[in-house]
């Protein structure tokens, strides 16, 4: 276990995740949703919080990586990718399928697809930059 390059490549994870959450955000009435339903989640300090717990779970991913990225099929950014619908199959779905009994289906269909996509890419993000190290 290399858990130096593991959180390294989770840092950076961390940051995408970030970017590619922010753009899901961007989608109409994804935000206003959001706004409405948890109005104390609207504020600086909150905005931060969840800001850091992204880089957390980038990070967290990446150590995790370093732990068990010899049994994960593939090579380079396929086995990243492999590994981050592993992650998304294991945690990610969790929010989406919650949301099904109380948020409109644009939303959860939103979430569903924007966890595939993010810990897809994470996981590329976490093996390619893992390998270079």
């Amino acid at each position: 276990m290399e858990w130096k390059k593991g959180v390294i490549s989770g840092i950076v994870a961390g940051i995408v995740m970030l970017v590619i959450g922010s753009v899901f955000m961007m989608i109409p009435g994804v935000t206003q949703w959001y706004s409405v339903t948890f109005p104390e989640m609207s504020s600086p300090m909150a905005m931060s919080i969840m800001m850091a717990g992204i880089v957390l779970i980038g990070i967290f991913m990446g150590i995790v990586y370093s732990v068990i990225n010899l049994a994960i099929p593939g090579e380079g950014a396929r086995k990243g990718l492999n590994y981050g619908i592993m992650v998304w199959l294991l945690a990610g779905l969790m929010w989406p399928i919650m949301m099904i009994g109380f948020a409109p289906a644009y939303v959860w269909i939103t979430e569903l697809i924007n966890g595939l996509i993010t810990y897809s890419i994470a996981g590329a993000v976490i093996a390619i930059i893992y390998g270079k190290l």
